[in-house]
C-alpha cells in the first residue's frame, strides 16, 4: 500500500477507537442512571433506545442492519408479537460493544 492509504486507514482506526471508547462511556452513565435500586434489569433494549445509543440515525436504520445480517444475530432478538404476524426486536447493546472490542 502506498503512505496515503496507510495514514488513512490509520485515520479511520483512530476515529473507530474513539468511537468505540466514547459508546463504552455512554453505556456505562446510561446505565448507571437507568438502573433501579433492587434486581438488575435487563440488558435487552428496544430497537429506539439501541439506535441512540450506538448511534445509528435511526431505529429503522438498525433494523435495516439487522435484516441485512449485518449485526451479530447474538446481540438481537426477536419478540413475535400476539397474532404472530409482527415482531419486534430487542437488542443487547453492551453484548454488541464487548464484541467490537
Amino acid at each position: 500500500m502506498t503512505e496515503p492509504h496507510l495514514k488513512a486507514m490509520e485515520s479511520v482506526v483512530v476515529e473507530l477507537t474513539a468511537q468505540l471508547s466514547q459508546l463504552s462511556a455512554q453505556l456505562k452513565l446510561f446505565t448507571a442512571q437507568g438502573q433501579p435500586p433492587g434486581p438488575k434489569s435487563s440488558p435487552w433494549l428496544p430497537l429506539k433506545e439501541a439506535a441512540l445509543l450506538l448511534h445509528f440515525s435511526s431505529a429503522r436504520a438498525l433494523k435495516n442492519r439487522i435484516l441485512h445480517g449485518s449485526f451479530p444475530p447474538d446481540c438481537f432478538r426477536q419478540v413475535p408479537s400476539p397474532s404472530g404476524k409482527r415482531h419486534s426486536y430487542l437488542v443487547n447493546v453492551e453484548r454488541y460493544l464487548k464484541r467490537l472490542r
